[in-house]
């Protein structure tokens, strides 16, 4: 009921729910307070922000739909809270110290890029803030990779250690100000700096760091740079020998690297960019887009060696700015600064001791960086974007459950590490945080699940990891567990894929699912990755896969594609030891001879249903890709090469050999589709249209198997998931075959549909499992 006092006045208390802390929000309920003469205050508090206004009846009301309506961009509100109090005849409106109220539920914004005010100010020679790295505002620059902990203000970030200068305390204490209340705000007087060095830590004297920086980077030097989430070995893009001796020093042979270019101008120079392509690289994140290169581009040509796409950005930090400001600088790789298989580096002297053997110069600054964070990738694949990293920019924003969940953690795979906390209907997943192989990359995960726990206060009750016994994940999530005394729950590799776009769309199933890529383990003990499920998020039964191939030299057959080719034709019952064969795969007598008896003797050859070991050995066969130098490189090559083809190239046959479901799956047998493509290979058909009749008929079995399984449930929603959804091309076309057999297809959306999305699936599952208990 609505209290108004006899002079008409009204007052009420606001709780506002979800992403409002650090974007700029107290500083715009101030504005529209003072809009309307209201009176009141409004604190950051553990749970969002909470405010009280009191005015004319009319005024109260205008407040409320312009809090709905006009939030700022960085802002989301999930939720407002809205009661009636008795006026108190208050006068003027304030901006109250954040308050501790327990449970933490609100969330820290992400990092987002330079803001076109901030890009003015920087390139404007009359403002304070002229050529200043640092500078930044409520609607732009770091907030996830320099915060602490929540409440979000100064005290809590690595800013803490600045104190404002007169000036930027002016601009923070103005209400009208754009940089009111901005918790990192700060100037040449009073904030971080930048300086460069050698590889050995000695500053080089200049006059301004940043020149002298280009002038290595244009003679041909790779110069760590750090950045908002860790440092980038950052060279230039059009220089080959510059580019190789990147590649030599760290040890990263052929995986495509991304280049940072000037603007969208330089990007449609060097790719062929849809609008849906340039609205991605202009979303606040600023996200590595993946798009198709053009010929003769002038970047060099191993940057992106094999592949027809580049993956490019737009600078999104002052610094970054500053370096394309000058007119030499059109285009750089900015990878990574890390050894294979190590964290990204973010510590100035670890940065030094780790990278002095790769780079030639270091740009520094002194702002710390509290959280490491990878930039996000994304694509466009068959009309929508997909996220294939979610990190700088998209974390830690919540993702939402469609269950209540107690608290949890979900430790994902092993490859392309992810972690998940869930409370409630909100999981909040980690940074990518790479593979965990090492020490230091547990130690990653270990840092990166601290922090977040200490942020949102989450303290799991059970723990939810992958089935495989011989993940770091799953061996960490059981000494985890047990010391606490928590309850484990193993989720099957392929359920918790399917589950993870279940939950994105807010689905409980029942779906057929198909499950589609490198590995997994499978209930059976074997390698699965070719799965046709019928799933609710509780649980799952397999309905078809393809048919078990052996991998000889188990995972040497994933670093060696011709041993998975080798496996098939061998499961296929052609002859592996014939002259043209040994030929075609690139062995020699001895090696087939070893292998057929590692075959026959079963003998280091596990059992795989994986399509993505499928496409490794197609790509064997077809372009000859004997050894690979990155993840799921072959199948990138297969698809780049298809991609000259039309999308009508007709389908290699697979065959359905069905089964006793639910007893036992139906198979897809691509005995004949080996046959027929070595046919068209001794016939000279073109490897591009042979290559595209292979993603045909991956797409045409598929497609009859979820046909099938329709037909023995009544279920008409197939969800597409896996790695190799990854695959423009074969997203493309298994949505067409589906959609044309009158299916609803789900399709991933915000979280990743290879391993990255693992753990958010696993929360799903067990959220399920653990109400049904």
């Amino acid at each position: 009921m609505e209290l108004s006092s006899a002079t008409g006045r009204r007052r009420i208390s606001v709780r506002v729910c979800g992403v409002v802390q650090g974007v700029g929000f107290r500083p715009f309920v101030y504005r529209i307070a003072s809009d309307g003469r209201l009176a009141g205050h409004i604190g950051n508090d553990t749970d969002g922000v909470t405010i009280e206004v009191e005015g004319s009846s009319d005024e109260v009301t205008r407040f409320l739909t312009r809090l709905r309506e006009e939030a700022p961009p960085m802002a989301r509100i999930d939720s407002i809270e809205v009661g009636e109090l008795p006026p108190t005849g208050e006068a003027g409106f304030s901006i109250v110290e954040s308050l501790v109220l327990g449970r933490v539920s609100t969330g820290i914004p992400a990092d987002a890029a330079t803001c076109a005010d901030c890009r003015r100010e920087l390139m404007d020679p009359y403002d304070r803030r002229y050529r200043y790295p640092f500078l930044n505002c409520t609607n732009c620059g770091p907030r996830f990779t320099i915060t602490g902990s929540i409440p979000y203000d100064r005290p809590q970030t690595s800013m803490a250690v600045f104190p404002m200068c007169a000036a930027c305390q002016a601009e923070y204490d103005d209400p009208r100000n754009r940089r009111f209340h901005a918790q990192p705000n700060a100037c040449a007087q009073c904030g971080p700096h930048v300086w460069l060095c050698d590889a050995d830590g000695l500053e080089i004297p200049s006059d301004d760091p940043i020149t002298a920086c280009i002038d290595r980077l244009m003679a041909g030097a790779i110069v760590a740079i750090k950045g908002v989430g860790g440092f980038h070995l950052g060279v230039d893009a059009t220089n080959e020998p510059a580019v190789m001796r990147l590649r030599e020093r760290k040890r990263r042979q052929g995986k495509p690297l991304a280049v940072m270019v000037r603007d969208l101008e330089v990007a449609r120079e060097l790719c062929e960019l849809s609008e849906d392509e340039m609205g991605l690289m202009l979303l606040p994140a600023r996200p590595i887009v993946l798009a198709r290169s053009k010929d003769a581009n002038g970047i060099a040509p191993s940057v992106a060696p094999g592949v027809p796409w580049l993956g490019v950005f737009l600078p999104y930090a002052p610094l970054q700015h500053l370096l394309f400001a000058d007119d030499r600088v059109r285009a750089l790789v900015m990878t990574s600064a890390n050894l294979s298989e190590e964290p990204i580096a973010i510590d100035n002297d670890e940065a030094r001791a780790r990278l002095g053997a790769i780079a030639d110069a270091f740009l520094m600054h002194n702002r710390e960086i509290l959280q490491r964070c990878d930039d996000s990738v994304v694509a466009v694949v068959d009309g929508a974007p997909q996220l294939l990293r979610r990190a700088r920019g998209f974390v830690p924003l919540a993702v939402e459950l469609p269950i209540d969940a107690p608290p949890l953690l979900a430790v994902g795979g092993h490859l392309k590490s992810v972690f998940t906390l869930a409370r409630g209907r909100f999981a909040y997943q980690s940074q990518h945080l790479g593979d965990l192989e090492s020490l230091s990359s547990l130690g990653f995960f270990e840092e990166s699940l601290a922090h977040l726990m200490r942020t949102f206060e989450i303290e799991p009750e059970a723990v939810a990891h992958d089935m495989h016994p011989g993940y770091m994940s799953t061996s960490w999530a059981r000494t985890w567990a047990e010391a606490r005394g928590l309850p484990l729950i193993a989720v099957q590799h392929h359920h918790a894929h399917i589950a993870a776009c279940m939950a994105e769309h807010a689905t409980e199933g029942p779906v057929i699912g198909l499950s589609l890529d490198g590995t997994g383990y499978g209930t059976d003990g074997h390698i699965w990755g070719g799965e046709v499920l019928v799933c609710s998020l509780r649980e799952f039964t397999r309905f078809a896969h393809l048919d078990y191939v052996p991998m000889p030299g188990g995972d040497a057959a994933v670093r060696e594609p011709w041993r998975m080719a080798f496996g098939h034709l061998h499961a296929a019952g052609l002859d592996t030891g014939a002259g043209p064969m040994l030929s075609l795969l690139g062995g020699t007598a001895q090696e087939t001879r070893v292998l057929t008896q590692m075959i026959e003797r079963k003998i280091n050859a596990p059992l795989t249903s994986s399509l993505g070991r499928l496409f490794d050995a197609a790509a064997a066969v077809i372009l000859g890709r004997r050894k690979v130098d990155y993840e799921a490189q072959p199948a990138i090559e297969l698809e780049g090469i298809a991609a000259e083809e039309p999308d009508d190239a007709a389908p290699y046959p697979i065959a359905l050999e069905s089964g006793e479901w639910p007893r036992e799956p139906a198979r897809l047998n691509v005995h004949a589709l080996w046959r027929q493509m070595l046919q068209e290979l001794k016939t000279g058909v073109p490897k591009a249209r042979i290559a595209a009749s292979f993603h045909s008929g991956i797409a045409h079995g598929f497609a009859q198997a979820a046909g099938a399984a329709r037909e023995a449930t009544g279920i008409d929603t197939v969800v597409l998931s896996g790695g190799v959804m990854h695959n423009r091309r074969l997203t493309r076309l298994l949505r067409r075959e589906l959609e044309t057999q009158g299916f609803r297809v789900l399709r991933h959306r915000s979280v990743s549909p290879g391993d990255g999305g693992l753990s958010y699936g696993q929360a799903a599952v067990a959220a399920a499992i653990l109400r049904a208990r």
